[in-house]
Parts: C-alpha cells; sequence; structure tokens
C-alpha cells in the first residue's frame, strides 16, 4: 500500500492511501506525492517542490497535529469504534460465514461492510477536508 499527500497552495490538504495508481483514484490534474516513505505527514504541513524533490515540514512548530487533522479524527473515530463493537458483539460475520445467518443478518452485514467502504472513501468528497458529510453506522 502506498501513502500520497495532495497539494494545494503548498499545503497538504489530503492523505491517501492506496494499492492503485494515484491517477486511478483521483483526477491526474491534481498533484499527489508519494509519501509512503515518510515517517510521519499530516494535514496542513508545508509542501514545497525543489527542482522535483518534495519536503514536508510540520506547520506547527511543536509538533502537534494540525487543528483539522484532530477535528477529523474526533468524528472519524466513533463512528468505526462503534461499528466495529456492534460487528464484534453480535458476530455477524461468522453467522453469515458458517450459514446461521438469518436474511436479516446477512442485510445488516452487507450495510456495515457498505458502511466501511463509504467511511474509506471519505476523503474523495468534494471539498474535503474543510466539508465532510459522514456516513450513517448502521
Amino acid at each position: 500500500m502506498k501513502k500520497y499527500a495532495r497539494v494545494v497552495n503548498g499545503k497538504v490538504d489530503n492523505i491517501y492511501e492506496t494499492d492503485n495508481p494515484i491517477t486511478d483514484e483521483f483526477p491526474s490534474n491534481q498533484v499527489w506525492v508519494n509519501v509512503t516513505a515518510l515517517p510521519k505527514i499530516d494535514y496542513s504541513w508545508n509542501a514545497v517542490n525543489t527542482d522535483g524533490v518534495w519536503t514536508f515540514t510540520d506547520s506547527d512548530m511543536y509538533g502537534q497535529p494540525s487543528q483539522l487533522s484532530l477535528q477529523l479524527r474526533s468524528a472519524r473515530t466513533p463512528r468505526l469504534e462503534r461499528a466495529n463493537n456492534t460487528l464484534a458483539s453480535s458476530a455477524l460475520a461468522y453467522k453469515v460465514e458458517l450459514g446461521l445467518a438469518t436474511p436479516a443478518d446477512e442485510a445488516a452485514l452487507l450495510a456495515y461492510k457498505q458502511f466501511f467502504i463509504d467511511m474509506s472513501n471519505v476523503n474523495k468528497q468534494p471539498g474535503y477536508p474543510l466539508t465532510v458529510t459522514w456516513p450513517e453506522v448502521p
């Protein structure tokens, strides 16, 4: 899996991981930089291209995550935790796998799978990360 940072006006405004070429995921007119080798990168970091070499620096001199990054994480984390906790406690995946699921169980598992897909695509929304429409937990 490769990690990419989208650069807009000299700042990182999106971070995305994919096994596919980034141009398969986003329009080719966007500036995406492969940052897989970087140990750390976050939203709002400064991005400078000098003769084809990108450098990224934390916009916060104390190395704290950006306010935007904290807001996104605080909105994302409880949704994922709620969905994961429900799946673990209800054993939906196991019921389906073992052939013990009711039609309602199967529909519920499909809804959770779609939720996780929708959560993984949040950063593809127009206006992300400044505006986000979060998927509802089933």
